[in-house]
């Protein structure tokens, strides 16, 4: 059971997240050259920052919904909730990796390469996220979400690990991928996250 506090706190964070997501994704749908990917100078740093809100946002939301969800006849949510939580704190920690090389004097890589490095990380993150998502949704606590959230949550599960696997691997062709990403990582998980605070407010919290 959460306290009133963490109910709220999970709520607003799960807020921040979804609408921090806006402008990160108009950003890189409108304001960066398609015909040039990579680092953006101008843009960059913008994007790192809130990359870093999200993240920040986010470790919130895995840990109370672990907790809310994760009871004793549910370790499944528990052990993949700390899994996710780690992953997402490895994931987040090089949100600041493109501004600082870009500022390096002696910076031994591009900046493009340690985006790509640091990057790499990413399929198994999103493989983790999914298979949480998935825990919670089949825990006993199901019916604290919104039955759109839930649905939300499916979809959302599904198209987060296959695009993790699927990119790994080679598997998706380019613009199903694009459509991917914007209807699972742009919608449908932000969707559910925002879900999770609604059931957050709804868990009776002491």
């Amino acid at each position: 059971m959460l306290s009133n506090k963490e109910a709220k706190i999970g709520s607003n964070m799960a807020r921040i997240f979804a609408i921090a997501i806006v402008p990160s994704f108009l950003i890189q749908a409108f304001a960066l050259d398609p015909t040039n990917p990579g680092y953006d100078s101008t843009w960059g740093p913008a994007l790192s920052v809130l990359n870093v809100v999200t993240g920040f946002a986010l470790l919130f939301v895995f840990a109370l919904t672990t907790k809310l969800y994760g009871d004793d006849n549910n370790p499944y949510v528990r052990i993949t909730g700390s899994i996710a939580f780690v992953t997402q704190c490895i994931f987040v920690q090089d949100a600041f990796a493109g501004p600082l090389n870009e500022n390096s004097d002696n910076a031994l890589f591009t900046t493009n390469e340690i985006l790509q490095t640091t990057g790499t990380n990413g399929p198994v993150w999103a493989l983790f996220l999914g298979i949480f998502t998935l825990s919670v949704l089949r825990s006993s606590k199901v019916d604290l979400l919104p039955s759109w959230g839930v649905n939300a949550g499916y979809g959302a599960a599904i198209l987060v690990i296959v695009n993790g696997v699927g990119s790994a691997f080679g598997l998706i062709p380019d613009t199903a991928n694009l459509i991917i990403l914007v209807l699972g990582g742009v919608v449908l998980y932000p969707a559910t996250v925002w879900a999770l605070g609604v059931s957050f407010q709804n868990s009776g919290a002491e």
